[in-house]
């Protein structure tokens, strides 16, 4: 049996954070998503979920100019290109992954009239089906460990949460409830874990014995999955070699269908970006409530903004799980940043009110860039990041200037010489890591968009805000610390 290695990256930055065939997958968070729509979903932000997201953009890629066509084929070739040729290294190397989602990201570098990498996810099928009870129950186990790590915290400093309103323990009822929770809580890990323990050894045997079984079936197709990919890699060459979209209609549709698939899954990146974004902000909001308590003002627009969060973070789950058949991905790099910022509310709450005021406008920019047709074809995700960003995000931001130069604005040359210094921090932070092949500057040029333009769009809108509580800057001052010294922007940046 070839051994298998599809579980690590050795290519590019996004490889510290995700598999090499990484698609949006970790948990199914289906039934979560249900009680979040039951609880936070209203007529304000009823969309029309009946839209079929991939005939948008199919639709969208057939109807482009030839112009427009062009444009974006020469700027998503080289990304498909590059993974094309990973995929024949790899096969070539270890053969095809027993592993569903590394198949279908395969699947994204083959045309639609190429069928043997269809007929192998067919045969993936019965290890996903073993797998499935087993990674629900370890999803189970993680889910209940971060509950009962935010519930302990809340004990340990004398809060309890009911909803989403955080509050002081007043009376030994309500210590007897969160006792009982945390209780319930360590009490169902721990079955869990007994659970997992006593099924462990027969799942692993019969995974073993059924891996066998499966990759001597897919060792008789790896050769024509190769020459598909090979014949791909061949069509994408002579298009960038001559500069010119294909005349024959077949060989058209073929790349058309690339396009698309390269479209669909920069779309996977985004929506998972926006749902993380929501969903991290939850959990460093509850606690700055506790952090702020001298201040209830912050508290009270907290507690606004965790409802807010939770609404949208149930509104982008909704679309990335029914609508992209997509799971949530969250990287430890984001959620080591949420527990930063978190004590960093704690101890100094003015720093962490003002990198309050820069995230919501970045939160709000991003999406208010995505609600625009130029840069978003499909109409169900441009509705969602439109209403968000100007119904919710809007008011965020005001709310955030408001508290900020009510509560923490001096004017003094210390609070400037410590803001500058936050911004300058948060700004390399958020987007000074992103480097061409990051996933998220790959999705951005899967729509024809260079990440200058929205680095441009974003910065405009913060320099507004900090002029709000005075922080002046300029926009290429900031187009610096992102991009480095001495880059020089497009003309059509200037």
């Amino acid at each position: 049996m070839k051994k298998q290695k599809w579980q690590t990256s050795t290519s590019g930055t996004a490889g510290k954070e995700r598999p090499d065939f990484y698609i949006t997958p970790t948990h199914d968070f289906t039934q979560y998503t249900k009680d979040c729509e039951e609880k936070y979903y209203n007529k304000d932000t009823a969309f029309d979920w009946s839209q079929n997201v991939g005939e948008n953009l199919k639709e969208y890629v057939k109807n482009l100019s030839s112009d427009e066509f062009s444009r974006i084929t020469f700027m998503v070739l080289p990304m498909i290109k590059e993974n094309v040729e990973r995929k024949i290294h790899q096969i070539g190397k270890e053969g095809l992954p027993l592993d569903e989602d590394a198949m279908k990201d395969i699947a994204e570098c083959i045309p639609y009239d190429k069928s043997t990498i269809y007929k192998a996810i067919f045969i993936l099928s019965p290890l996903k089906m073993l797998q499935v009870s087993h990674v629900q129950l370890q999803d189970q186990r993680e889910i209940h460990q971060r509950e009962l790590l935010e519930i302990s915290e809340q004990q340990r400093l004398g809060f309890i949460k009911k909803g989403t309103i955080v509050k002081s323990l007043d009376n030994e009822a309500e210590r007897k409830e969160q006792a009982e929770e945390i209780s319930r809580l360590n009490k169902r890990i721990t079955e869990i874990n007994k659970e997992l323990k006593e099924i462990d050894k027969k799942y692993h045997a019969e995974e073993e014995l059924l891996k066998s079984k499966i990759q001597k079936e897919l060792d008789s197709i790896d050769e024509q999955i190769l020459l598909d990919l090979n014949q791909t890699l061949a069509l994408i060459n002579e298009t960038l070699d001559s500069h010119h979209i294909p005349s024959d209609e077949k060989e058209l549709k073929r790349l058309k269908d690339l396009i698309w698939k390269r479209q669909f899954r920069g779309l996977k990146d985004l929506a998972n970006h926006c749902l993380v974004v929501e969903q991290t902000a939850i959990a460093p909001l509850s606690m700055g409530i506790i952090h702020y308590k001298r201040y209830r003002e912050i508290q009270e627009a907290m507690t606004t903004f965790i409802n807010d969060e939770a609404k949208h973070s149930a509104i982008f789950r909704r679309f990335l799980v029914e609508k992209l058949e997509a799971k949530e991905y969250v990287s430890d790099i984001l959620i080591k940043g949420a527990d930063r910022y978190m004590w960093l509310a704690r101890f100094m709450p003015a720093t962490g009110m003002f990198l309050a005021v820069i995230v919501e406008v970045i939160g709000a920019s991003y999406l208010e860039f995505f609600s625009d047709e130029k840069h978003m074809p499909d109409k169900l995700f441009r509705e969602i990041c439109q209403t968000i960003s100007m119904q919710d995000e809007k008011r965020h931001m005001d709310l955030c200037v408001a508290m900020y130069n009510e509560l923490f604005r001096k004017g003094t040359k210390w609070e400037r010489l410590r803001n500058r210094t936050a911004l300058k921090v948060i700004m390399k932070a958020v987007y000074g890591d992103k480097s061409e092949d990051h996933h998220l500057i790959q999705a951005f040029k899967a729509f024809g968009v260079e990440a200058e333009f929205l680095y441009r769009h974003i910065i405009d809108r913060l320099c507004q805000q900090l002029a709000k509580v005075g922080i002046y800057e300029e926009p290429e001052n900031l187009l610096e610390i992102i991009l480095g010294k001495g880059t020089k922007l497009s003309k059509s940046m200037q």
